[in-house]
């Protein structure tokens, strides 16, 4: 390719997106604030592309390894996805980014041109943001590139018109489908990463940064909320984020007890057997010596290291079935007859089968575990004629949506409103038009302009005047739909 002609063209579309800015900073008063929301969102598809564009010619130059010999500098081509390590540097240099930046659009370029073709060619076309291919390649961290190009086959058709905020969840869901062995060994890698650090912050106070499990968290944070909730009944000038502050120090430092309740998410849970596998794999879950067991009856904790090494060996292990069919949910056997599958924690993160297993097993948390059966959905509903919901009635609709359920938005549904999709009365308070929107977006709904349809199964599909339409899935689609 010509290097002259390739410049006049970048050239070229840069001066006629620059000459479309000055038209809009000049005479786009007149246009209303829908056409400008639209406009915007039709220049995204350019700012897509370009970055596509930008990714694919710095993974090609970055494939070039340059050394150092004594005759001067020696190149060597490698295929598109190797990375030469002063690549980021040159193309910061080029750029006139932050080398953190450039780093990363070079590393998602080689990423999409070894390991996402197809992926590579949604952003090419405008339809799929860098961030969004980002998750893609975040959340396939581990994976060889056999596995990585079913993941790209089967999720690059769908990436365009996946909500933002559930595309870390969905990948992994396909993932953990097409090489769990994969998956399990990078969750014990990445489990090697856990850290604590503090940092001087403002006046008498210290920045404190944790990577904890998930599992973990999503306990220390129910308690932490749960403790925060009271200390503001007493306290009523107490902001949230103080009690949070104050609950959580107390938590680390003081004798404060706390029950836990913990929402499982999880996607699968049977009162039978899981379906007869194909094999049988024993998954190891890695304890260090510190890390705490309560027993689940008599609350008793005792510090792993000081296990004697049969009861060790009992938690260090579970077993997960493999079915040859890649379409059911890879599932970790809790008992004889129970089973469950891995799990995103709205607002925290991924969760593994063999986790999820080992948690229901030994944490004395009052956890909620039946909450979608795969075949029947195990949550009862029901229909009134009052406008508020009841609280069984929030809790089916809190656990099914999980999140705020506006596109892209991450809030977890414990802090949001049940709004009803269609105007109540006209809509019954009932699961089938409740859903979930945290207080902006709510106010957003409200203006009319986007319009809300929710299906029996959970989906929830925005619609603009326009026609543009933004499709947001429940976090536990009710599949079949239960009858009201």
């Amino acid at each position: 390719m010509d290097r002259g002609r390739l410049s006049r063209r970048i050239a070229a579309a840069r001066a006629e997106v620059a000459a479309l800015g000055r038209a809009l900073a000049e005479h786009g008063r007149g246009l209303d604030a829908v056409e400008c929301y639209e406009l915007a969102g039709e220049l995204q598809g350019v700012v897509n592309a370009a970055e596509g564009a930008q990714g694919v010619a710095a993974a090609l130059g970055a494939r070039v390894e340059v050394r150092l010999s004594g005759d001067g500098p020696v190149e060597r081509v490698h295929p598109v996805g190797y990375v030469d390590q002063m690549a980021p540097s040159l193309v910061a240099l080029e750029a006139g980014l932050t080398e953190g930046l450039a780093g990363r659009k070079v590393h998602l370029g080689a990423a999409l041109g070894e390991r996402f073709p197809r992926v590579r060619d949604r952003v090419l076309a405008g339809d799929v943001a860098a961030a969004t291919a980002h998750k893609v390649v975040d959340a396939c961290a581990g994976l060889d590139v056999v596995a990585c190009g079913r993941v790209d086959a089967e999720v690059s058709g769908r990436l365009a018109d996946l909500d933002p905020a559930q595309v870390t969840a969905h990948v992994r869901r396909v993932a953990t489908r097409v090489a769990a062995d994969q998956v399990a060994a990078q969750v014990a890698k990445t489990r090697r990463t856990r850290t604590v650090e503090v940092r001087p912050g403002p006046d008498g106070l210290t920045d404190v940064y944790a990577l904890l499990p998930t599992a973990t968290v999503a306990a220390a944070w129910a308690a932490t909320e749960q403790l925060a909730g009271e200390y503001r009944q007493i306290d009523d000038t107490l902001t949230l984020s103080e009690a949070r502050a104050d609950a959580f120090g107390d938590l680390l430092l003081r004798n404060v007890t706390v029950s836990a309740s913990v929402t499982l998410g999880v996607p699968v849970v049977t009162d039978r057997p899981a379906p007869e596998p194909a094999t049988v794999e024993t998954i190891e879950v890695p304890w260090a010596d510190d890390d705490t067991v309560i027993d689940a009856y008599t609350g008793e904790e005792t510090r792993f290291g000081d296990l004697p090494p049969e009861a060790q060996r009992l938690f260090e292990t579970t077993t997960m079935t493999v079915d040859p069919d890649p379409g059911p949910v890879l599932m970790a056997q809790v008992t004889p007859g129970f089973a469950v599958s891995g799990t995103q924690l709205a607002g925290l993160g991924w969760v593994d089968a063999a986790t999820v297993a080992n948690l229901l097993k030994v944490l004395p948390l009052d956890v909620t575990r039946a909450v979608l059966d795969a075949e029947t959905g195990t949550l009862a509903s029901l229909t009134t004629s009052a406008y508020r919901p009841n609280k069984a009635m929030r809790d089916f609709v809190a656990t099914r949506d999980g999140t705020c359920r506006m596109w892209g938005c991450l809030r977890r549904a414990e802090y949001t409103d049940l709004d009803h999709t269609r105007p109540w009365p006209e809509g019954v308070t009932s699961p089938t038009d409740l859903a979930c929107l945290c207080r902006r977006h709510h106010r957003l709904k409200q203006q009319g302009r986007w319009r809300p349809r929710l299906d029996p199964d959970g989906t929830l599909t925005w619609t603009s005047p326009s026609g543009t339409r933004r499709v947001t899935e429940p976090t536990h689609r009710i599949h079949p739909p239960p009858s009201f």
